[in-house]
């Protein structure tokens, strides 16, 4: 008897719990999801009650890292140094208003990062019995750092 593969519960998960592991080192990587909470639907939050979110991370061959980003003025920083990476036009972000928690918002998080492509550094790390990755974000992809995927262009991303 073969077993039955769920095709429900797949099409509901958030994956990442099968995906290859990014390894240490320099990749060119893109944001393939951003994720806004738990699978019982709560909304990630940091210690101090302001929102998060999580960017998965995954290079062409599907190896994924992850980061949780706390959207507040104090932690901003963090997107910041990743959108600047991913070639986002930060002047224009500071003169339409756009906040870290302007990415709170899915519509607005999902348009505005997902698809972005940057080289990172990635370092794992565990911590109680889990793995982490610490993730540096180092800057836009090259030609020598983008094996054979097209540059990212302005229009696909409103920022």
């Amino acid at each position: 008897m073969t077993e039955q593969y769920n095709w429900n519960q797949a099409a509901h998960q958030e994956g990442g719990e099968y995906a290859e592991k990014l390894p240490d080192g320099k990749h060119p990587v893109e944001i393939t999801r951003v994720v806004f909470g738990k699978k019982d639907g709560t909304l990630f939050k940091s210690k101090g009650g302001d929102p998060q979110i999580m960017l998965i991370f995954a290079d062409e061959l599907g190896r994924e890292a992850l980061q949780m980003v706390t959207l507040s003025f104090k932690a901003g920083f963090i997107l910041a140094k990743i959108l600047e990476a991913a070639g986002a036009d930060l002047d224009h972000m500071t003169a339409d208003g756009v906040t870290p928690r302007s990415f709170a918002e899915p519509e607005f998080a999902n348009a505005n990062l997902v698809g972005r492509q940057l080289e990172i550094e990635v370092v794992w790390s565990s911590k109680n019995g889990k793995d982490f990755a610490d993730i540096t974000p180092l800057g836009t992809i090259t030609e020598t750092t983008e094996p054979a995927a097209a540059a990212q262009g302005d229009d696909d991303i409103p920022i």
